[in-house]
């Protein structure tokens, strides 16, 4: 009888360290997945600098190039996060860091809002997303005293503002180059799309769209997310993607008709003729699914980027030929 006993509960304290060590590790997962959320586990981040737009405390990362010098003015490139991700997440996602050390230009990363400190945050494009649309966040009254307040601190040539973005980020960029567009010199959207309800341009703005046509979250081809926690932050269907470039080609006055060329899983589109130098390009990739191509997850469970091209060198290859007269 004492033997069954002590076997009994010898296989109870076993069954409890292994409820621990499971319980354990869950714990340390959810924790993975909120620091991977808030961005507390890339180094690289810096600290948050801050503006306060409409009475609201609105944050931001500067990344100065390391041979920064104050008395030369210098391009400036603004990074906007896809959704639910924080300005350190697209740091980490883009390299677009080690890109400015390289080619010399400062790079900012703007915070979209939401519920939390600093996680989960969207930008207000109209047609999404999730809190920032649903409160009428005015980022495009928060972008422009941004550029304003970044060329009064910093070395920046205002004919030389870029705007970039990955999915929530990149319908945000385009948001911005239709209402603000004396202020930036071109865009270079990465996984986005318009909406019907998005504005008519009020100037001519450079245009660089990069997409997968194996992109489920924001389909090449328009229409609704084929993910659910993105369809229920949206309250319109995407455009497509030719949609997007054909509206930009007609608004910089270029042909109709681009001229098309192929390489091993990419496709590149060219409109000719563009106002200003406002060119207007497209980036299709072949097997390109929700992702920063040639960049990191933005979580662990994020689509894999394809490696067909480099993002970040394309956007600034693309930027740095193009400037406001």
């Amino acid at each position: 009888m004492r033997t069954r006993q002590n076997l009994i509960f010898g296989l109870l304290v076993l069954l409890s360290f292994l409820s621990l060590a499971i319980f354990a590790q869950r714990g340390e997962r959810l924790r993975t997945i909120i620091q991977e959320r808030r961005g507390d586990r890339e180094p690289r981040g810096g600290n948050l600098n801050e503006i306060v737009v409409d009475g609201r405390r609105r944050t931001y990362l500067v990344h100065l190039p390391r041979s920064y010098d104050k008395s030369k003015r210098l391009p400036l490139v603004l990074a906007f996060h896809g959704g639910g991700g924080n300005a350190q997440n697209m740091a980490k996602m883009s390299g677009f860091n080690e890109k400015a050390d390289k080619e010399n230009f400062i790079v900012v990363y703007p915070n979209g809002s939401g519920r939390f400190d600093n996680m989960l945050l969207t930008f207000n494009a109209i047609g999404c997303c999730d809190y920032a649309m649903e409160t009428n966040i005015d980022d495009v009254k928060f972008v422009s005293l941004l550029i304003d307040k970044l060329i009064k601190d910093y070395a920046v040539d205002k004919k030389r503002v870029y705007a970039t973005g990955f999915s929530n980020g990149a319908l945000i960029s385009y948001r911005l180059a239709a209402e603000i567009p004396d202020k930036i010199a071109a865009i270079a959207p990465v996984a986005g799309a318009l909406f019907d309800s998005s504005p008519k341009a009020k100037g001519k703005v450079a245009v660089l769209v990069i997409h997968g046509l194996a992109d489920t979250a924001v389909p090449y081809e328009g229409g609704t997310s084929q993910r659910d926690r993105i369809t229920k932050r949206q309250n319109a269907p995407f455009k497509s993607v030719a949609f997007a470039a054909n509206f930009w080609a007609r608004n910089n006055g270029c042909k109709d008709k681009p001229i098309k060329t192929n390489e091993p899983k990419v496709i590149r589109e060219r409109y000719s003729g563009c106002e200003a130098n406002n060119d207007v390009e497209v980036i299709s990739i072949v097997d390109g699914l929700h992702s920063w191509p040639s960049g990191e997850k933005g979580r662990e469970a994020a689509d894999e980027p394809s490696t067909a091209i480099n993002a970040t060198d394309e956007i600034w290859k693309f930027f740095k030929d193009h400037k406001k007269p």
